[in-house]
């Protein structure tokens, strides 16, 4: 066993050393986030995300609002057609609609990275396209070839030749060359030390999901125990014998009889092991590690509160349609950016103008122009020269 010792200027040893399947020595000398509360995989992540309800609202919230949006083919910046790729392609793999695709790729790069595996890249009905679970892949091989930079195409299609094991649920397992893989990322892959994985701001809610499972731990428990009681009788002096063991078995013999009416020598008292739970605010831990999940996604709190109690508020679909302009829209463009390089498929876009909240930025468009109209038509009554910029 060899011994290391790293002499450095600034005195710092690394924090793990590595050796990879070709004998190359890798180390790890920074890290972004926690060292002892962190995810430390994809699988973590996603038990967090499925086992939490706050966490899976957040998300099931993300992903059906993202599901509903279409992609368009436009031409000389006009519409050209809608639907587009269901026009050309009616589902993008054997089990799914492009609504359930779209679903599950919000959903994966809300964890922290979408992986997309096509079979061709040409998009015709015969292509199929999955998106693969990043827990199921194995980056131990090559770990240190993954952080490196590369400066020159040679290296980099040598690279993308390269094979990632990919295991399924089944057990079996397959290599999958790069150069088959599309990779999409929450945040960015230039931080985590590998280019092929990215972070999340699930990472960053590590203990806000912990907090609320152990809220929803202690409220199982609380209700537990409220189910339970403890009786006890009065006594007047501090001469009188203690309760002793014939007592207590009559009297818990007597309570959990079906009798309306009891009759005993002296008053019970009756009380609760847990006398009043919504003292606890369990609940309002609940909501607020809700909010606070929802708004590291950047969802507006308006949105947050109409899915979560089902009210209605004048200012939720100007909330809904800022949302998506801002947040989603983004994840839509890099979703079509990356199938036009793919597929040599020419300025598609992703668009939720058809859904009613979306009519809410045009009622404001026009809006607009009909006051732009109306300060014109005043100003040439008046003799005010309009000036054209």
């Amino acid at each position: 066993m060899a011994r290391f010792s790293f002499n450095l200027d600034w005195g710092k040893q690394p924090l793990s050393l590595t050796r990879d399947n070709e004998g190359n020595w890798f180390t790890e000398m920074f890290r972004a986030g926690a060292t002892s509360k962190e995810y430390t995989n994809y699988q973590q992540k996603l038990n967090a995300v499925l086992l939490n309800p706050a966490c899976t609202k957040v998300f099931k919230l993300n992903c059906d609002l993202f599901s509903l949006g279409k992609i368009n083919q436009y031409q000389n910046d006009e519409l050209k057609e809608i639907n587009f790729l269901y026009s050309i392609k009616k589902q993008p793999n054997f089990y799914q609609s492009w609504t359930q695709f779209f679903w599950d790729y919000m959903f994966w790069k809300m964890l922290g990275q979408a992986i997309l595996y096509r079979t061709n890249n040409t998009m015709n009905e015969s292509t199929q396209l999955y998106w693969l679970n990043p827990a199921n892949f194995d980056f131990s091989n090559g770990k240190s070839k993954f952080s490196r930079m590369l400066f020159s195409k040679q290296s980099f299609d040598e690279q993308q030749r390269q094979t990632l094991t990919y295991t399924f649920e089944d057990g079996s397992t397959s290599n999958i060359r790069i150069s088959d893989l599309t990779f999409f990322f929450d945040t960015t892959n230039g931080i985590g030390g590998n280019w092929y994985l990215g972070n999340s701001v699930l990472d960053s809610l590590y203990k806000v999901i912990g907090n609320s499972e152990q809220a929803l731990n202690a409220k199982a428990v609380n209700l537990e125990f409220s189910q339970q009681f403890i009786a006890s009788q009065k006594n007047d002096s501090l001469s009188e014998i203690p309760l002793g063991q014939e007592d207590k078995e009559s009297i818990e013999t007597v309570l959990r009889s079906g009798k309306k009416v009891h009759a005993v020598k002296k008053p019970i008292d009756i009380k609760r092991f847990v006398d009043d739970i919504a003292r606890l605010k369990l609940d309002e831990s609940f909501y607020n590690d809700y909010f606070m999940i929802g708004t590291m996604y950047g969802i507006p709190r308006d949105v947050l509160e109409a899915n979560l109690r089902g009210s209605t508020y004048e200012n939720q679909e100007k909330a809904t349609a800022r949302h998506v302009e801002y947040s989603l829209k983004p994840s839509g463009q890099d979703l079509t950016d990356k199938f036009e390089v793919l597929f040599g498929l020419e300025d598609i876009r992703m668009e939720w103008s058809h859904l009613m909240f979306s009519q809410v930025f045009e009622k404001e468009k026009q809006e607009v122009i009909k006051l732009k109209l109306e300060n014109e038509q005043l100003a040439r009554e008046l003799g005010i020269k309009i000036e054209t910029l």
